[in-house]
């Protein structure tokens, strides 16, 4: 399926807020923040990620429209944040250099591990996910019903 990869605008707001909700999550930042995957008008796929530190990502929410799941798009999506996070991240506090080292952390939920594994991810400890998304899990009162596992990414040029 042919789409596009973009971040979104004020007048999609709806459609990224209608995704996130299918995931019972809210909207993390200001809707341009968040990259969407789109044919035509629709959004069909959304992500966020943002750069804790100097070359390390977090990745706050991806979710693929309910009726588009299982068609490669979070896959899509991901894999572009993948090949160049500093691209896909709104603020950046660093720069990148060419295939500069970098990491991708984030928490998935128990039932999506295998998703962040065959896309590279390995499970790793909670002290490498960044303390304030640390904090967010260990307060969050659906945290037994969601399994979370801390899992990274780490991609680049190893030095």
């Amino acid at each position: 399926m042919a789409v596009r990869i973009t971040f979104a605008q004020d007048e999609e707001e709806d459609q990224v807020m209608k995704i996130v909700t299918e995931y019972e999550m809210g909207m993390p930042g200001e809707i341009d923040e968040i990259l969407i995957a789109k044919r035509g008008q629709e959004v069909l796929a959304a992500a966020k990620i943002v750069e804790s530190d100097d070359g390390q990502f977090f990745l706050e929410v991806i979710g693929v429209k309910e009726s588009f799941r299982s068609q490669g798009l979070g896959k899509s999506l991901l894999g572009r944040i993948l090949e160049n996070p500093w691209k896909c991240c709104k603020y950046s506090i660093s720069e990148a250099e060419d295939q500069e080292e970098y990491s991708l952390s984030t928490l998935a939920r128990g039932y999506a591990v295998g998703f962040y594994q065959r896309l590279g991810f390995r499970t790793c400890s909670l002290s490498e996910i960044p303390e304030y998304y640390r904090e967010q899990c260990e307060e969050c009162t659906d945290r037994l019903e969601c399994e979370p596992m801390p899992m990274i990414y780490c991609g680049g040029n190893k030095k």
